[in-house]
């Protein structure tokens, strides 16, 4: 097998993680710190494993850097008990393999480890190891939502794709459901790149109206048309060397489109009215909500820029696809909500989280804090109840003024027992994180009933929607 340098200050994560892997046949080396880790990788390992967290102020990151310039050919796998984006970007920017989230499953960490070790291994490609959602009881953090919260396995694939791509200047499209955050994901591109001292420049295309998006790119010359009475300069030279962020880009007019490949194949443009070229040193991200293959077929988008634009691409999750993540998402947003109507918000009642998890969130996060705000202003005290929200699929139906087809569907759609224990049990886990112990106390069940009826019922019991079925250990 491999011999595995495990770097952790905490003692006891090192002897059961190096026992298990031990058990599987690997030989194990450790270390606490960084001197140690060093001298470990200098006397020949296969893979790594490394806690970002270590008592020394980023520590886990210098370590990182300095394994990647002794030996670039050994894998580094990054531990980390970090929720935040920033954390999980920067691992996979900075050369990580993989990063696998605390606490760690050790059947899920093996299979990393194989995927590592082989020769044809893909990094930023695997499991993300991590949490299921719950409820939260803790205090609000601060700050607005600027960048993109998740941890489900959907949003941590998602933090990979920006942690490789940060790394490079190559296009990227970004694409997903409006309202799923896409702005937040270019500029995490730009943050997180070397150029994250030089401008970002964003360009709303679904805003500007065909006549003018094209002066809004390339600037124009005074006299180029009517109403030009001086020189201006477009968005293509104010983002310099920086990033130029192309947000729905699908509402490009075709005529704007000729000149926008021009720009990407050449790395030039003439403002309006010039004749003279000037260079373009920019980066281009672009994003959509659109289907431009089915634009490319109907002939509404050039082919040729298709291809240029798309040379990587990162597709955000709707919400409805990463619900798990709706208690994380809900606690930041209420914290910023609470400070602008001026009235602290200390969180959802149990009925009102049910609620949100359950509703498919067509508008996805965008929709997510319009209905917190409204429910905020609406709600009595610093919680919000379920009677607080009024919107979509989550209002209960009225009987009473249901009509007989209505009613008649309502019935054949009526849940059966199986079912209903089935969601019951799944909620359960939401709520005690995926913890078998915690969910038997909550359901009031055995440890063996629990598990005979996970297998009945089929339901994940780890981190992704309802729970993974957790072979081997449920978390160290």
């Amino acid at each position: 097998m491999a011999r595995v340098l495990i770097v952790e200050d905490d003692s006891s994560f090192r002897e059961v993680v190096g026992l298990a892997l031990k058990e599987s046949g690997h030989e194990i080396a450790t270390a606490a710190n960084e001197s140690e880790a060093l001298k470990a990788l200098d006397g020949g390992v296969d893979l790594a494993l490394l806690d970002l967290g270590l008592p020394e102020k980023e520590s886990g990151f210098s370590i990182l850097d300095e394994m990647k310039k002794r030996s670039s050919t050994v894998p580094v796998i990054v531990l980390t008990g970090e929720k935040d984006m920033a954390s999980h970007v920067r691992a996979m920017r900075d050369g990580a393999f993989d990063y696998v989230t605390k606490p760690v499953d050790v059947g899920q960490l093996e299979r990393v480890i194989e995927r590592a070790l082989k020769p044809n291994g893909e990094p930023g490609t695997g499991e993300a190891i991590g949490l299921v959602a719950r409820a939260r009881t803790t205090p609000l953090e601060e700050g607005p939502l600027s960048e993109l919260l998740g941890e489900s396995p959907a949003m941590r694939e998602v933090f990979k794709a920006l942690g490789l791509l940060s790394a490079s200047r190559a296009t990227v499209l970004i694409r997903g459901e409006s309202g799923t955050g896409k702005e937040l994901a270019a500029r995490a591109l730009h943050n997180f790149s070397k150029a994250t001292e030089k401008p970002f420049i964003s360009v709303n295309c679904a805003a500007l109206p065909g006549t003018l998006i094209e002066a809004e790119l390339f600037g124009y010359r005074r006299g180029a048309f009517t109403g030009a009475e001086r020189d201006r300069a477009g968005k293509l030279e104010a983002a310099e060397e920086g990033t130029l962020f192309l947000d729905e880009v699908g509402d490009v007019p075709l005529e704007v489109q000729v000149k926008l490949l021009r720009v990407l194949q050449e790395r030039k443009y003439e403002r309006l009215g010039e004749t003279d070229s000037r260079p373009f040193k920019a980066r281009v991200i672009a994003a959509t909500h659109r289907d431009l293959e089915a634009m490319v077929r109907e002939g509404r988008f050039r082919e040729d820029l298709y291809f240029r634009l798309n040379v990587a691409t990162i597709t955000l999750p709707p919400l409805r696809e990463r619900r798990e993540d709706i208690p994380l998402l809900t606690e930041r947003l209420l914290g910023e909500i609470g400070r602008e109507i001026g009235r602290p918000m200390e969180g959802v009642s149990v009925r009102a989280l049910d609620r949100l998890l359950t509703y498919d969130w067509p508008g996805n996060v965008r929709e997510l804090r319009n209905a917190l705000t409204r429910a905020a202003v609406k709600a009595r005290g610093g919680v919000i109840g379920a009677q607080d929200f009024a919107f979509g699929q989550i209002e209960a139906p009225d009987a009473g003024g249901a009509s007989a087809e209505a009613a008649a569907e309502a019935v054949s759609r009526f849940p059966t027992l199986d079912e209903v224990e089935r969601e019951h049990i799944r909620r359960a886990l939401a709520r005690a994180r995926g913890h078998r112990g915690k969910t038997c106390k909550l359901l009031g069940i055995s440890r063996p009933t629990l598990v005979r009826k996970l297998r009945k019922y089929k339901i994940d019991a780890g981190p992704g929607g309802a729970g993974t079925p957790v072979p081997g250990a449920e978390g160290i």
